[in-house]
């Protein structure tokens, strides 16, 4: 099974690209134009998103620098405790919701120095997996295009998040 899944990821790529090709020759499209549009809408995109992606470095940036962050994470050890997460996590738990690269890095940060098949190395990865970036998706897709009203988006989405976080804590407990 392993050796079939191998193969399939070395190839799914170039076997997608050849049916969109071959799709395009069959409807007569003409292939390259559509590309160079669709090149120039994803530039586009970029260009309109970039000032929210901004924003968000500059308030995580904010956070960690001004000692926000550690201050948080210290008043909040006792309810983690209390709660059965352990104290490595905590900052995970913090900056999953913000950033997904910025957290990428403090998982790989516990995983180094707790080990990966700790109880925290796997927590940290099933959150990492499971647990999406709130404030990221929230900001960039609602700035895009231009909502204002979240609505109940935030609270659906906070309260996933923590789902998440607790579900993430006792799979690998029971594993």
């Amino acid at each position: 099974m392993s050796e079939i899944l191998g193969t399939f990821s070395i190839l799914f790529l170039p076997i997608l690209i050849t049916i969109i090709l071959v799709y395009g020759i069959i409807k007569k499209t003409p292939i390259y134009d559509v590309f160079i549009e669709g090149a120039r809408e994803g530039l586009r995109t970029c260009a309109d998103i970039l000032p929210f992606i901004i924003g968000i470095f500059i308030a995580i940036e904010s956070l960690t620098s001004s000692g926000a962050m550690d201050f948080i994470e210290k008043t909040s050890k006792p309810v983690f405790d209390f709660l059965g997460i352990p104290e490595d996590l905590i900052s995970l738990i913090f900056l999953r919701p913000v950033s997904g690269s910025g957290s990428l890095v403090v998982a790989e940060k516990i995983m180094h120095e707790v080990g990966p098949d700790s109880f925290a190395g796997r927590a940290a990865g099933v959150m990492v997996g499971s647990c999406e970036t709130i404030f990221y998706v929230l900001a960039l897709y609602f700035g895009v295009t231009s909502v204002k009203k979240m609505r109940h988006a935030f609270i659906a989405g906070l309260a996933g998040y923590i789902a998440g976080i607790f579900a993430s804590v006792y799979i690998c407990r029971i594993m």
